[in-house]
């Protein structure tokens, strides 16, 4: 579900739409918070968390010949998406949310399906929190690319572009093939 895009917005609003309780104690300080707003650590800025929409990724593990893929993979029915799609340009469905361990490395993978071209800034972070840290990947620092033949888009981060070693390991940590993830989704 998408949060408002305008009008009042609380911390108890975000709080439960990252799968807190409604009306318990929470602060602009608590890792759920800042993974909505975008913020690794110390302060946040609620007016950032306009427009996110909160996807619940239930979690699968593929194995293929040259590598495994944990979390939500549409192609190989593993895991799930819940929205199956996010706020954006002509989007029509989430592909994959998931970390893919291959021999050139470890990749954490976001693609969305659409009806018409979707540019490689619409988003502008996905977030989670892991580890109980939130951890904020910005697509500027991905790489992307068109998929499906121009009817899908993918942006990746590695230890190349965009994932520090903290990152690496709360990803390898929380995306481990089970479980439930709460992630952030900024256009």
């Amino acid at each position: 579900m998408a949060l408002q895009t305008s009008g009042a917005i609380s911390l108890n609003d975000i709080h439960v739409e990252m799968g807190g309780t409604s009306g318990t104690a929470v602060s602009l300080g608590d890792s759920d918070i800042r993974a909505v707003t975008g913020s690794a650590s110390g302060a946040s800025a609620i007016g950032s968390c306009y427009g996110v929409t909160v996807v619940t990724v239930t979690q699968g593990t593929i194995s293929q010949q040259y590598s495994t893929s944990r979390g939500f993979y549409d192609d190989f029915s593993t895991g799930s998406a819940s929205p199956s799609s996010v706020t954006g340009v002509n989007v029509n469905a989430i592909e994959e949310c998931m970390r893919l361990n291959a021999s050139s490395g470890m990749f954490f993978y976001f693609e969305v399906l659409y009806s018409a071209a979707v540019p490689a800034n619409e988003y502008s972070r996905i977030s989670f929190v892991a580890d109980g840290t939130a951890t904020v990947m910005t697509t500027a620092e991905s790489s992307t690319t068109t998929t499906r033949g121009g009817f899908g888009r993918r942006w990746y981060w590695n230890a190349s572009n965009g994932l520090n070693t903290t990152e690496i390991n709360n990803i390898t940590t929380e995306w481990d093939g089970s479980g439930d993830i709460k992630v952030a989704v900024k256009p």
